[in-house]
């Protein structure tokens, strides 16, 4: 950096070093995998049908009868769904910048910097925030940061949560077991007309670490660490960056800790996966979960498709501020809620 003089001593002089910036973490996980299967819309709203398609047998007949079976029509239910709406604003004035020196520089502010700097916190705000909607999905709800749930597709598709509990705390339990119902009931309530290529577990760490220290699973999992380290190491590499800190995968399941707590609108936090708990979902499943961007609020825009988000700059014809505007317009859900296992471990 540079020699200045010091603050408490003008004769003698000091070393001004770089800045030490404070900032929350940043949890992307959701974000920066391929989940959604992401839409532009130009409606406030949409409406989609759902084919359903039970594939019955062919039962043998007669041939000298001429007789044949009968194909059965379609059931086809329709649902509507609203977007959310989001718009948050800053704003950039004179006095944030007159007089005041970069910080962990000794130049004087500018208004390049603080805008730049204004941007990126705006946009950091709209990824955690997306990022706490998408995680509502895998849960089976479109659920806004401010506790607004705008739709439970369990209640939407008439269908009960499947709830597993892996007893964790006794050491008698049959994991592998439990291991195997998972699966099992994911591949036959995905209904997509094909095979799943895995499941995702999401814990928090208490399940995770009940888990990799269970009689039962404490050697598979020394076994994952050592013969299986570079992919160990790799799964970390690319996860640890958005907030996964273990992984661990058994029988065709992943595990990962998703230890995430988020800040509130109204100044609480929430934890992102409740203690002893996971969300697990299946993998290579043809437009489980499913996102729409809706359009702006902004006249000129009426009708156009969607984005996802929108951000703008006002400057004041007499110079003396500038107006920072985002909107976004999302929703996030699965299509497929009977497939969504929660899984628990009561002790």
């Amino acid at each position: 950096m540079s020699v200045i003089r010091d603050y408490y001593n003008s004769f003698r002089t000091t070393e001004f070093t770089d800045a030490i910036n404070e900032i929350e973490n940043q949890y992307g996980y959701i974000n920066s995998h391929n989940y959604f299967n992401m839409r532009s819309t130009g409606q406030t709203a949409i409406i989609f049908d759902v084919n359903k398609h039970n594939i019955t047998l062919l039962p043998q007949v007669n041939r000298g009868d001429h007789s044949a079976t009968q194909g059965k029509e379609r059931e086809v239910d329709t649902f509507a769904l609203k977007l959310a709406y989001f718009k948050h604003q800053d704003r950039l004035m004179t006095e944030d910048i007159q007089s005041w020196r970069q910080p962990g520089q000794e130049f004087q502010e500018t208004l390049a910097r603080a805008t730049a700097e204004k941007l990126q916190d705006m946009r950091m705000t709209a990824d955690q925030t997306t990022e706490y909607m998408k995680l509502q999905a895998f849960k089976g709800v479109f659920k806004t940061p401010d506790g607004t749930e705008v739709a439970n597709m369990f209640t939407e598709f008439g269908v009960a949560q499947k709830q597993i509990d892996f007893v964790l705390g006794t050491t008698t339990t049959d994991v592998d077991a439990k291991i195997a119902e998972l699966k099992r009931y994911i591949a036959a309530n995905v209904k997509q007309g094909g095979a799943i290529s895995g499941v995702e577990v999401l814990v928090d760490p208490i399940f995770f670490d009940k888990l990799v220290n269970h009689a039962q699973i404490r050697d598979a999992w020394k076994f994952y660490q050592n013969s299986g380290a570079q992919r160990l190491r790799d799964d970390l590499s690319d996860y640890m960056r958005w907030g996964v800190t273990d992984v661990f995968e058994h029988r065709g399941v992943r595990f990962l800790t998703y230890d995430t707590t988020f800040d509130l609108p109204n100044g609480t936090t929430e934890q992102a996966i409740a203690d002893d708990t996971g969300h697990a979902y299946g993998l290579g499943v043809r437009d489980l979960f499913r996102g729409y961007n809706g359009p702006s609020n902004k006249l000129s825009q009426a009708n156009q498709p969607g984005r996802e988000m929108f951000v703008r700059q006002y400057v004041d014809e007499r110079d003396e501020y500038v107006d920072f505007e985002l909107e976004m317009a999302p929703l996030y859900f699965c299509t497929k809620p009977a497939s969504l296992v929660k899984v628990i471990s009561s002790n």
